[in-house]
């Protein structure tokens, strides 16, 4: 469980990068990695400083991985017919990583010396579609079956006032030299309400910006089954990959919510990690203080089946082994923690109902220390992940 996920830049409306998932990722999961382009290098060195990124990707906590090519979509307008368009895969001597590595991070810490840039272009880690099979790719956009609804899915999401028409179509006809696309789209409508949302100068919708979209699903699908890894994304892009491959998503989906309803229990609300990096109240230099501290805490994760209730696993580690779990009936056992500092407001026959969680002061957490003796996760919890994120937003208010 919770074993490793793969972040890549987002090709649609949205941060190339959520910043604060990568670091509640890095307090959850035994391994991270960030699938870069030049553009998601300068986004990442633009958020983390610079050399705590250095520290994050040297001590493997973080993995970084640069792609020295791009697969895009190339459209020909001059036969004065419909445009064709075809994937194509391309690279430059300009952006391979002994270019980009000094160059990305020269720009955003320009008081670096020699050996720390070295350092960190070291450090990155190679990567290329060179497995990537383009006809598998226009194979799997051309079954419309799977693509319409999927674009449906989008404008959900990215244009939500367009009003798709009854008989919506987006068909990819095979031609010598790539494909044409039949549809029935509004583009005119649809950028209108697009761009209500998204700027213009930072996308409108086209078939061939359609079509990248459908395309940067499988390509995301690929390095993901490349590093035997979840994939970890959001908005829009979270909106296509739910109705193009439910199953690989499962595990994230399912490890996200997971981690959602234990941080609720023991942080009173499910983003409070990422909500806190993202508004700059907890600095990311905090979250690097917090992982050595985290390691024990994320072993017990690693151990935990697949489909494990990770609230329940918490409770039941904490109690395991000691006199508390000898006590009669399960009520009883958390009116123990009910009496440290834990609120339950519903328990039933088969165990946990809906529990809430109230920091621990210091005397209950003494108190339990000495009730259930040796390591448990809810050392890191109430001494570490709660004295970074509770304290400082009660600090804060």
């Amino acid at each position: 469980m919770l074993e490793r996920v793969t972040f890549k830049n987002c090709a649609g409306p949205g941060p190339l990068v959520d910043i604060g998932a990568v670091a509640e990722a890095l307090l959850f999961y035994g391994e991270v990695a960030v699938v870069c382009n030049t553009a998601t290098l300068k986004h990442l060195l633009a958020n983390i400083p610079p050399l705590i990124l250095l520290g994050l990707i040297r001590s493997k906590r973080l993995l970084l991985y640069y792609l020295d090519d791009q697969i895009g979509v190339v459209t020909n307008n001059s036969s004065g017919n419909d445009p064709v368009h075809d994937l194509i895969e391309f690279s430059s001597p300009d952006h391979t990583i002994d270019v980009v590595g000094p160059k990305t991070f020269l720009e955003a810490s320009r008081s670096a010396n020699k050996l720390v840039v070295r350092q960190f272009t070291r450090a990155l880690l190679p990567l290329s579609h060179e497995g990537f099979n383009k006809n598998a790719a226009f194979a799997a956009l051309a079954d419309f079956a799977i693509s319409e609804p999927v674009l449906r899915s989008l404008f959900e999401v990215a244009s939500p006032h367009y009003v798709l028409p009854t008989d919506f179509r987006f068909r990819l006809e095979k031609v010598t030299n790539g494909f044409v696309v039949d549809t029935n789209i509004d583009f005119v409508a649809l950028n209108t309400e697009y761009h209500k949302y998204v700027p213009a100068t930072h996308s409108s919708m086209t078939p061939a910006y359609l079509l990248a979209l459908l395309q940067g699903v499988y390509e995301e699908l690929y390095f993901a089954s490349v590093l035997q890894s979840e994939l970890a994304f959001s908005g829009s892009n979270r909106a296509m990959h739910v109705r193009t491959v439910n199953s690989l998503i499962h595990n994230r989906f399912a490890n996200e919510a997971a981690i959602g309803r234990f941080v609720d229990l023991t942080l009173d609300s499910s983003f409070a990690i990422r909500s806190a990096v993202n508004t700059g109240a907890v600095p990311f230099a905090d979250i690097v203080r917090l992982l050595d501290r985290a390691d024990k805490f994320r072993d017990w994760l690693r151990d935990k089946p697949a489909d494990v209730d990770l609230v329940k696993a918490y409770y039941a580690e904490t109690v395991s082994g000691t006199w508390v779990e000898k006590l009669p009936t399960k009520t009883t056992r958390w009116g123990m923690f009910t009496g440290a500092g834990l609120v339950v407001d519903s328990l039933g026959a088969g165990g946990l109902g809906t529990a809430v969680g109230v920091a621990l002061g210091a005397f209950d957490t003494f108190v339990l220390d000495k009730l259930i003796g040796g390591w448990k996760p809810h050392h890191f919890v109430e001494k570490d992940l709660k004295a970074t994120f509770v304290t400082r937003e009660s600090n804060e208010k």
